[in-house]
């Protein structure tokens, strides 16, 4: 499409609310007293300087039964020498009519006709139609024009005369509602050319009679196209927003929700454009005929009954015109384009410039140009853009520019938030763990809290570190609880590893120890059998007393282990303290700080001392000194020296002596030995094991306080996201989202630092990684994923069972894999955390579809972002969403965030132009100039509304239509192709 293609509007800004006032008669008004004493000279003044006054854009003349006002009006407007109430856009004709039924109060029906002025010939063909409007009296048919309805004025009294029986006969013309409808049926060019409006007042469709008229009203009011109303009950009874009478039920009883309307039904000057109340009536239109007609798509939207105008909450924060200063380099032909404060959508033919003007508008201001784009104007046109300046006036008068390309708006915060083509793209289809979605939640999620729930911090992220730093901190003391957890685990195991080859030692020893004791008799018949007993009984109280040394001074080990590990815990606690007190606020005084540090024990270290010196002591008296004194053997060293003395005395021959001491000392050491190993398999088969089935549960319970600190933190993320919630809940019965707070778990990334622990020539390797990773994902993750403390111990558990940590490391691991490792694999916790999950339609984020990411994006800003009241740029994003979506789910929320902040969007899509009702439309068109290495741009803007077709040239609406649809014959063709049948 090209420019000269298309029709320049006169409201290139697009629909903007004004001031109409639909309802104002004139002299020529016959009924009632009607500017009595004012001539027209004087009216048209009065009206004139009024109507500056008032701001008002559009004026509908009103007359009951003809249009003998509207003419003289429209003459005056008209005048090519003198116009008169040139401030006033648009004037048009307001056929008031008198219907039966009557009213309670015996008032007949008052229904209103605004007529199309747009046709030069309007006025012929309004008096045509007039005269088809037929009341039949005494046998005679007469129609709604001033001849006949003199004629009909005579007809009942023949005395009549002139103005005066023109006026008798408006009187009397007062034609059922069914003549009325079934004219305006039958009459193609008014059907085409005319809005029908029913008042609802005492003169209207309230007013009949509540017995019997029931069907009449209904069928009256599925046959208008609005209500002549100021009353905001009716207002909100026709709307469908009455408690209990739902849109759907106006829909099923009156074919359609109706646009209530107002003007002053001014009868004297005083009342012009000065309605009760100041109840004045605002459309958000072109000042058109057709701009009226989009009051019956939008009867909420588009009409406002109110005092003062609506506005955005914060018209600082709307863009208002962009200007580009070419700088030498002829890239745009306009070089000022205005803005309408509401939804701009941007639509042309590929190439045409249409994201070169989202991306001027977000550089000028403050979004620096992605140099890395594929997409980005400013990027792709660098060497031709240099020097270009952009610049932005704001509501508030504020300008913001940037020189292109790399002196974009100097600013910390830009004013505007931009969801580029590549940012849209990179979250929708690049961002599969959904992260980055994520982090866009959150920046939405914080600027939704108040000052006070913020906290004084400026991210969320350093928000919510400040409110889980105790949790950190109980996380990162479980972590390392459960790193030594592991290793001393891996000790027990390795120590019960031990058992089979001790037990084969002591049944090794004991065999020999038999073997040695069958040599003694031998041994023992040429010795002194007194001194033989005498040294088999010091032998045994030197063992004795032997194993009593041991026990004192594994005692003393262990105290001395108590001591140390008690200084070291004294100074660890008052380290953390310290830490814990570094950024305690001042409102702590010393005394309060003074009562963090426990109260240590002064004495304990010296008692515990003063324990292990008597220890020592008890040790030096067992063992004694060598020094014979009596016989009594009471210390090692009296025993050691009594045993060698009845070893010299134990027999004459040297030889036989020897060999007896020898197999004696082999029997007592081998003996020792024996005892010493029974007792460490005991200690394996009872202590060791109990210890390490309680190392083991002691590593599932920190597993499961890990997740017990989670929870903690996901009570605390539902505070923070409880804003955004509230605000969800309030789109609930039209949104298929779910915000909740859960966690994010990354199985794959944990599974995968597994797989080197497998040796692959080991036959049951291949399986078991099989089995452990089905495991995980059928139980262990949804486990996880629910924050179930239950669910998460028996999955858990399950799983530790399946792996078999000391089958593993024999059957299926790598030999370079160490227990410890493996532990620390199956117990590690950094792949789960605490999130905040968006859900669509049930799926988690992560497990979107592109299209649907891209839906929970854009509602994200749309509706989440609401307290954001920049400018939303967002170029594109349908690229990844079907039409489905964009219609049910998007749609909606466009049109309720347009309300309170400007959107610019840049689409190809016609449901997100005309179904979002967008109040501006700027086509973008290129022309490439002769030997110039860039194209010429160029932008043409107005309204839906716009609807001037001109041979081949386009007004919006069709330029719209072609863009987007293909053009009216496809739309049509499409349309007949679904052959829909609508209700």
């Amino acid at each position: 499409m090209k420019k000269e293609n298309l029709i320049q509007t006169k409201f290139p800004i697009g629909s903007e609310w004004r001031r109409w006032d639909l309802h104002i008669h004139t002299p020529e008004s016959k009924l009632g007293d009607s500017f009595q004493r004012v001539n027209w000279n004087e009216y048209i003044s009065a009206l004139e300087t009024a109507a500056i006054d008032s701001c008002i854009a559009v004026i509908g003349i009103t007359d009951y039964m003809t249009i003998d006002g509207y003419e003289k009006v429209y003459s005056a407007w008209k005048n090519e020498l003198t116009p008169r109430l040139a401030s006033v856009p648009l004037i048009l004709p307001n056929i008031e009519f008198r219907a039966q039924p009557s009213t309670t109060g015996g008032k007949a029906l008052n229904i209103h006709l605004l007529i199309n002025p747009t046709a030069p010939d309007h006025i012929t063909k309004i008096k045509q139609a007039l005269r088809q409007l037929r009341f039949s009296y005494g046998g005679q048919s007469y129609g709604c024009i001033k001849d006949e309805l003199i004629q009909f004025a005579k007809a009942q009294n023949a005395y009549l005369e002139g103005e005066e029986a023109y006026k008798f006969g408006l009187e009397q013309f007062k034609p059922s509602y069914d003549v009325i409808t079934k004219w305006l049926r039958d009459d193609k060019w008014l059907q085409n050319n005319s809005l029908l409006g029913i008042a609802n007042g005492k003169d209207g469709i309230s007013a009949l009679p509540t017995d019997g008229f029931s069907a009449i009203r209904d069928e009256l009011l599925k046959n208008c196209d609005f209500i002549f109303s100021g009353n905001p009950r009716d207002r909100e009874y026709y709307l469908g927003n009455k408690e209990g009478i739902p849109a759907s039920k106006i829909i099923e009883m009156y074919r359609s929700r109706k646009p209530c309307v107002h003007g002053s039904d001014a009868h004297e000057v005083s009342k012009l454009f000065n309605p009760d109340e100041k109840r004045y009536c605002w459309i958000k239109a072109d000042p058109t005929f057709e701009g009226l007609k989009q009051i019956l798509w939008e009867p909420e939207s588009r009409v406002h009954i109110g005092q003062t105008v609506p506005q955005p909450l914060d018209t600082s924060k709307v863009i208002k015109s962009i200007t580009i200063e070419n700088n030498g380099n002829e890239w745009f032909e306009q070089k000022k384009i205005f803005l309408n404060q509401n939804l701009i959508a941007i639509i042309g033919e590929k190439g045409g410039g249409k994201t070169a003007i989202a991306d001027l508008l977000a550089f000028a201001s403050g979004v620096k140009a992605d140099d890395g784009s594929s997409s980005s104007f400013i990027t792709k046109g660098r060497l031709h853009l240099n020097g270009t300046t952009v610049s932005l006036e704001w509501g508030g008068g504020v300008i913001s520019s940037g020189t292109l390309t790399a002196k974009h708006h100097n600013i910390q915060r830009p004013l505007v938030r931009y969801l580029s083509q590549d940012f849209v793209e990179r979250l929708c289809s690049d961002d599969h763990d959904g992260g980055e979605l994520q982090q866009a939640i959150e920046e939405v999620v914080f600027a939704r809290l108040d000052e006070v729930h913020r906290e004084g911090f400026s991210s969320f992220s350093e928000l919510r570190n400040a409110r889980e730093a105790a949790s950190e901190s109980e996380k990162d003391s479980i972590r390392g609880n459960l790193a030594s957890l592991h290793r001393e685990v891996e000790r027990l195991y390795s120590v019960l590893g031990q058992r089979s080859a001790k037990e084969a030692t002591k049944k090794q020893t004991e065999s020999q120890v038999a073997q040695l004791k069958e040599q003694l008799p031998t041994a023992t018949t040429a010795v002194d059998q007194e001194v033989l007993k005498s040294l088999d009984e010091t032998q045994n109280i030197k063992s004795v007393i032997e194993k009593e040394i041991a026990s004192l001074s594994r005692e003393k080990r262990a105290i001395e282990e108590i001591v140390k590990s008690y200084i070291l815990t004294k100074e660890s606690v008052s380290e953390e303290i310290e830490n814990i007190l570094n950024d305690a606020p001042k409102r702590l005084d010393d005394a309060l700080i003074s009562r963090f540090a426990p109260t240590w024990d002064a004495t304990l270290v010296d008692d515990l001392g003063l324990i292990i010196s008597n220890i020592n002591k008890e040790i030096q008296t067992k063992q004694g000194n060598e020094e014979l004194g009596s016989n009594n053997i009471s210390t090692l060293s009296h025993a050691v020296a009594k045993i060698k003395e009845y070893q010299e005395a134990l027999s004459k021959d040297d030889l036989n002596r020897k060999r007896l001491i020898d197999l004696q000392k082999q029997i007592a050491s081998q003996e020792s030995t024996v005892q010493r190993i029974s007792k460490e398999i005991e200690e394996l088969n009872t202590k060791t094991i109990r210890s390490l089935e309680l190392k083991k549960r002691e590593q599932i319970s920190l597993y499961l306080q890990y997740f017990e600190s989670l929870a903690k933190d996901e009570v605390g993320l539902q505070e923070l996201y409880a804003p955004m919630k509230e605000q969800l809940n309030i789109y609930e019965a039209e949104m298929k989202f779910e915000l909740s707070a859960g966690y994010h778990v990354g199985v794959n990334e944990w599974l995968e630092k597994a797989n080197r622990f497998y040796d692959g020539r080991k036959a049951q390797a291949t399986a078991k990684r099989d089995e452990i990773e089905k495991y995980v994902a059928d139980s262990l993750a949804p486990a996880w994923r629910s924050g179930d403390a239950t669910s998460i111990k028996s999955a858990f558990e399950n799983f530790v069972s399946i792996v078999d940590p000391e089958e593993f490391m024999v059957q299926v691991a790598s030999p370079s894999l160490k227990m410890v490792d493996l532990f620390d694999w199956m117990y590690s916790l950094d792949h789960v955390e605490t999130t905040y999950k968006i859900q669509y339609g049930g799926i988690s984020l992560e497990h979107l579809s592109p299209g649907t990411r891209g839906i929970a994006l854009l509602v994200l800003y749309l509706l989440m972002d609401e307290d954001d009241r920049r400018p939303l740029i967002i170029d594109q994003p349908e690229g990844n969403l079907d039409n489905s979506s964009i219609y049910l789910q998007l749609v909606p929320y466009i049109r309720t965030a347009k309300e309170k902040r400007q959107i610019i969007l840049v689409t190809h899509n016609p449901n997100l132009v005309v179904a979002t009702d967008a109040e501006q439309i700027i086509i973008a068109t290129t022309e490439r100039p002769i030997n110039k290495a860039y194209p010429r741009i160029s932008y043409t803007s107005g309204s839906l509304e716009h609807n001037d077709c001109i041979d081949n040239k386009f007004g919006m609406r069709q330029a719209v239509c072609t863009l987007l649809e293909g053009g009216d014959r496809a739309f049509k063709e499409r349309e007949g192709r679904y052959s829909l049948l609508l209700d």
